[in-house]
């Protein structure tokens, strides 16, 4: 074995040798995220180097010697580096080079024969990061399913340009949350899927005339496939672009949601009320509950579309090829979906702990006009008058309660005959009862049974198709967790059977 003379030194560069940290600042960035990526780096070079054995890129004895250190990294080999750090070797991966060689010598620098150093650690973080979000989203899917179905016969006014539009139910209002949040989770699947391939043995842009098999170690490692183009390895962008697309699509709706029911929770709507053990009081004022909660999940919003700026920002205008930006772009990803799924889990906890005030909420809906289209609707069927003309009248009623202060309870049979009188030259003849069935907002939203509508039938029919489809996504995301513990079995077994027990 050829030992080296004299102490290699990885950061002599041409122009001379790079700004070292000092031992104490190096020792503390070092600390700073080595219990993260120290088991992540023995992983990766204990898969590549299995693969180096096997086709013969290695010899077993010397595959075996590597593999058995990099089996013997534990909590103990944070103490060790430390103790021994060198200044020298800033980064954390380098370091850890510089640790193994001083256990095994020289070989060790083998684990990256035909390789660059970062693939493929940022996008397991990214994955290790991505699982989490996935879990909290399906159980706050699961969460919003139940409340659709418990809340689809609490009528409450729907709003357009938050102006009263048509009755709803409170349950069909969570049921459309759930179909954004959704959406969204579909994207993060995605997102996993394209994050979720293997970059490892791209070289640093050409891949390597090294014989090595990228296949082997992708599926050691847990990944679905091997992201096949080198260069698309080192200048790709999508995976985190991607990403942060998908965090935008699931908090978007979840802050408009959130801005709803912090209205609905103030002294004028009444609508809501946040249960005290997840509100806030002020040092202040006694009175105070607030729903801050809310508050929570909206300002995550501000972080998703900073990540979304910063994604964008940072891959305009770069070469296409490895560069800082691009490195360094898939893991400032990972902070904001930690904040999201803080967001997501705070929004689940909070939906069963909404107190729902249904005869508020009612109450709204049956003075607030939102029942006029049935109205209409009523004389299209009945009297066979065209639509327009029938919008006219209802708006000429509408407007003549409006502006003398009344409700839709104060509307009568004969205001609404001035009215199309007003329109039309002759009466309408429709009874108080019937205009008052009308104006139900209960047989409202029971009458509108088209797919997709308000009905208690029809949001109960949508919620047990949801139900199905999110158990096949919690399929999915069992097979994910199954896939990566299988894969770290089978680089155990690999490992074993090239170093021994």
């Amino acid at each position: 074995m050829t030992r080296p003379t004299r102490t290699l030194d990885t950061f002599t560069r041409l122009g001379g040798k790079k700004e070292l940290k000092t031992r104490q600042e190096g020792i503390a960035f070092f600390l700073s995220e080595a219990h993260e990526l120290i088991p992540r780096y023995a992983r990766v070079h204990s898969a590549w180097t299995v693969m180096l054995v096997r086709q013969g890129i290695l010899d077993t004895e010397r595959g075996a010697k590597i593999l058995g250190a990099l089996r013997d990294v534990g909590p103990h080999t944070i103490d060790e580096m430390v103790a021994t750090y060198d200044p020298r070797f800033p980064k954390t991966i380098l370091q850890f080079e510089r640790y193994l060689t001083d256990k095994i010598g020289p070989i060790a620098s083998d684990v990256i024969i035909g390789r660059t150093l970062p693939p493929p650690h940022y996008r397991m973080k990214m994955r290790e990061a991505i699982l989490p979000l996935l879990d909290a989203v399906l159980a706050f899917q699961k969460t919003l399913l139940e409340y659709s179905d418990l809340h689809r016969e609490v009528v409450m006014p729907g709003y357009t340009h938050y102006m009263h539009a048509q009755p709803m139910t409170f349950g069909h209002y969570l049921l459309g949350l759930h179909e954004a949040v959704a959406e969204a989770e579909a994207q993060l699947e995605a997102s996993y899927a394209s994050v979720n391939r293997c970059d490892l043995g791209c070289g640093a842009l050409a891949g390597t005339s090294f014989p090595i098999d990228r296949e082997l170690p992708a599926r050691l490692l847990g990944f679905d496939s091997v992201l096949e183009h080198a260069n698309f390895c080192v200048a790709g962008t999508d995976q985190a672009v991607t990403l942060v697309c998908a965090l935008t699509n699931l908090m978007l709706p979840m802050g408009r949601a959130a801005t709803e029911m912090y209205h609905w929770c103030t002294f004028e709507y009444n609508m809501l009320e946040v249960d005290a053990s997840i509100s806030e009081t002020s040092s202040m004022m006694p009175q105070k509950r607030n729903p801050c909660v809310f508050e929570e999940i909206r300002q995550t919003v501000g972080a998703v579309m900073g990540a979304y700026n910063d994604a964008c920002a940072r891959s305009h205008n770069i070469m296409w090829g490895d560069t800082i930006e691009v490195m360094q772009l898939s893991e400032a990803t990972v902070p904001v979906v930690e904040k999201v799924l803080y967001a997501v889990n705070l929004f689940n906890k909070t939906v069963p702990a909404i107190s729902v005030h249904r005869e508020v909420m009612l109450k709204h809906a049956a003075e607030g006009f939102s029942t006029c289209t049935e109205l209409a609707a009523i004389l299209v069927r009945e009297k066979k008058i065209p639509w327009r003309i029938c919008h006219a009248i209802v708006a000429e009623v509408v407007r003549e309660l409006s502006d003398s202060g009344r409700t839709a309870r104060d509307m009568t049979p004969e205001l609404v005959d001035e009215m199309a009188r007003r329109v039309t030259g002759e009466p309408l003849g429709l009874d108080a009862a019937r205009i008052g069935a009308a104006l139900d907002p209960v047989k409202f939203v029971a009458a509108h049974r088209s797919r997709g509508g308000v009905a208690p039938e029809e949001v109960g029919r949508m919620v047990a198709e949801r139900k199905r489809r999110l158990a096949e996504a919690l399929e999915r995301q069992k097979e994910r967790y199954h896939r990566l513990a299988q894969a770290e079995s089978d680089l155990d077994a690999a490992v074993r059977e090239i170093a021994g027990a």
